[in-house]
C-alpha cells in the first residue's frame, strides 16, 4: 500500500496531462516558467492548453508573452520541443513539490497555506 502511494505521488509527467491540469496548477507553471520558455512552447502547443493558459494571464501578460512569441518564433523545432520538454521539467518539479496534486487523471493546485 505505502509502495503504491508513492508511485502514485511520483508519476512522471507528460506534455499531454498539462491539458488536465486546472487554472491554479497553470498558474503555478506559468509563474516558474521562464518567458522566452513559455512562449516557443507556445509556438507548437494544443490550442486547448494555450487557451487555458491564456485565460489566466492578465492583459500586461499576454502582451508581453505575445511580444516574446514574435521574437521566439524561427520555426527550430528542435528548440520548440527543447521548450516543450521544459515546461514538463517544471510542472513535474512542481508536482514533487507538492503544490501540485493529481486526483484521477487531473492535477489541482494546492492552496498555500496562510503565513502565521
Amino acid at each position: 500500500m505505502v509502495e503504491e502511494n508513492q508511485q502514485k505521488k511520483y508519476h512522471k509527467l507528460e506534455f499531454k496531462d498539462l491539458l488536465f491540469f486546472d487554472n491554479l496548477a497553470l498558474y503555478y507553471l506559468v509563474q516558474e516558467t521562464p518567458l522566452n520558455v513559455l512562449a516557443r512552447a507556445f509556438l507548437v502547443m494544443d490550442p486547448k492548453l494555450a487557451g487555458s493558459i491564456l485565460g489566466i494571464l492578465n492583459v500586461k501578460q499576454r502582451e508581453l508573452l505575445h511580444f516574446a512569441m514574435t521574437k521566439e518564433n524561427d520555426r527550430d523545432e528542435e528548440k520548440n520541443q527543447k521548450a516543450q520538454d521544459a515546461l514538463v521539467i517544471i510542472a513535474q518539479n512542481l508536482y514533487e513539490k507538492g503544490m501540485i496534486i493529481k486526483k484521477g487523471i487531473h492535477f489541482y493546485g494546492k492552496e498555500k497555506s496562510p503565513s502565521p
